[in-house]
């Protein structure tokens, strides 16, 4: 049995963000219904690269959800909504606000034909404040959040604040998405009551600064971007070995003797202005130029069994291919074979690994409206309604 199995979700979402969100809660076993419109579909169906006519992006949200597509500028398509709200647990959306209200599918308005409702919204900035009705996305949210600013390689060394290789904002606020709608399905369990959820992105980000926002306030001073290095602790950066990239660390912060001798360099831990990683810090250019000549005369595999025989920190930095090989990401089940309309694919499987109530990969994405006779039969549609509503183009 799935965690959720038995929560029925209304997925009014598209794009990244709150669709990494609710396949999440799919994967956890909850009916996940995803609304789309009649003939266009959710706009990540479109976004490039698109093979055999759908966009990789759609695909890889969108696994284990069920597709009903309805046209929601009609007042039928949206009495259908209605009708699903009805016998839902949790209603997902992230249009700009202000649009849900316009449609008569705002949080109030479905209280009162579902007044125990969980209703989420995920937007850039949330609900209120004076940015409440822009719009954004991750490297937007990523931007204001100040984490762009922290994020490269220092000016000095021709650095600029730097967005993050993938939509990192959109993950993390779809994450935070899933903790506030498992924290309401909680509170629903013990008092029957429902609630709102509001999400932003760039709340989502700002609330990762870690140690930025603490340091700017006590010491009135930005943080620097420092590239791949670790403020706190150093030697704690990437060296390029013979063969490849790799991420070196030392395991101890309170005593650097054991890296010193995994890199042949024990005087290095005799040095009075070296003990402390504040000292280190100070002259971390110079180790950095110790450590980076070290390991450019070895192999990344000489690395790693050098610094496994002292218990020092290594890995290597891999590519995408890499780390899709490793024998480590293989035996997490951390990558799956899937496949889409004729399409054979490899996706990212399910990181959370319960003992009871494990995630799991039961079907692809839907195709646009696989599933919305399904659904629409299940609230009491028959054959000659669904027949006038196709007719109509309010349902595909």
């Amino acid at each position: 049995m799935n965690a959720l199995e038995g929560i029925r979700v209304i997925d009014l979402t598209t794009s990244y963000s709150a669709p990494i969100g609710t396949m999440q809660l799919a994967d956890f076993g909850a009916e996940v219904i995803k609304i789309e419109r009649p003939y266009v579909g959710d706009g990540s169906r479109t976004w490039s690269p698109v093979v055999n006519g759908e966009g990789l992006s759609y695909v890889i949200m969108n696994r284990n959800k069920k597709s009903v597509a309805v046209n929601m500028k009609s007042e039928e398509g949206l009495e259908i909504i209605r009708e699903l709200v009805r016998g839902a647990d949790v209603v997902v959306e992230n249009f700009r606000p202000g649009v849900v209200k316009r449609l008569g599918l705002d949080y109030e308005s479905l209280c009162k034909i579902k007044p125990d409702i969980i209703y989420a919204s995920l937007s850039g900035y949330g609900q209120t404040g004076p940015d409440a009705k822009k719009g954004a996305f991750s490297n937007l949210a990523e931007a204001q959040s100040g984490l762009m600013s922290i994020t490269g390689f220092p000016d000095e060394e021709g650095g600029a604040p730097t967005g993050s290789g993938v939509a990192f904002g959109d993950s993390v606020a779809g994450m935070y998405l899933v903790q506030g709608i498992m924290y309401a399905l909680f509170h629903h369990e013990r008092t029957g009551e429902g609630q709102y959820i509001d999400i932003a992105m760039t709340d989502a980000l700002i609330g990762l600064l870690q140690h930025a926002v603490i340091n700017t306030s006590v010491f009135g001073e930005n943080p620097p971007r420092v590239g791949n290095r670790d403020l706190s602790e150093y030697p704690y950066d990437t060296f390029l070995a013979k063969d490849g990239w790799c991420q070196l660390g030392n395991a101890k912060a309170t005593d650097w003797t054991d890296f010193t001798l995994a890199i042949g360099r024990p005087d290095l831990a005799e040095r009075e202005e070296l003990k402390t990683p504040g000292g280190r810090w100070e002259h971390v250019n110079e180790i950095h130029d110790i450590v980076a000549e070290w390991a450019s005369q070895r192999t990344r595999a000489e690395i790693e069994a050098r610094f496994a025989e002292y218990g020092q920190l290594y890995s290597p930095i891999c590519t995408i291919k890499e780390m899709m090989e490793l024998p480590q990401t293989i035996h997490r089940e951390m990558i799956v074979d899937m496949e889409y309309r004729g399409m054979k694919y490899k996706m990212q499987g399910i990181p959370l690994k319960l003992s009871k109530t494990p995630g799991s990969i039961r079907n692809a994405p839907p195709t646009l409206g696989e599933n919305t006779d399904e659904i629409l039969r299940s609230i009491g549609y028959d054959d000659t309604k669904l027949a006038e509503l196709r007719e109509k183009d309010i349902i595909q």
